[in-house]
């Protein structure tokens, strides 16, 4: 019989250094993301006039997705960093 690997038992299976090195891309994402969202509102209060033309002209959007993607390639670079110094390319042979 196959075995099934579900989320919490791959999280189970790994090394220290693999988990702590999520936890820090995590962390890193929860941070900017928060950083982001509160950059946006004041940017948005403080800027009526832009904010009202980029809402009108579908901008607003794009440039919150656009931005949410670098502050996720930025959490993915970050955890990957933490995992590459904390060797857990080791255990992957």
């Amino acid at each position: 019989m196959e075995r099934k690997l579900t989320m919490p038992l791959v999280l189970l299976e790994m090394t220290t250094s693999a988990k702590l090195a999520i936890a820090i891309g995590l962390i890193v994402f929860i941070i900017l993301l928060f950083k982001l969202i509160v950059g946006f509102i004041k940017f948005c209060f403080r800027h009526p006039f832009i904010f009202i033309l980029l809402l009108l002209c579908g901008g607003l959007g794009l440039a919150f997705n656009v931005l949410l993607g670098g502050v996720i390639i930025l959490a993915v670079l970050v955890g990957g960093v933490a995992f590459w110094v904390l060797d857990g390319f080791d255990g992957l042979n």
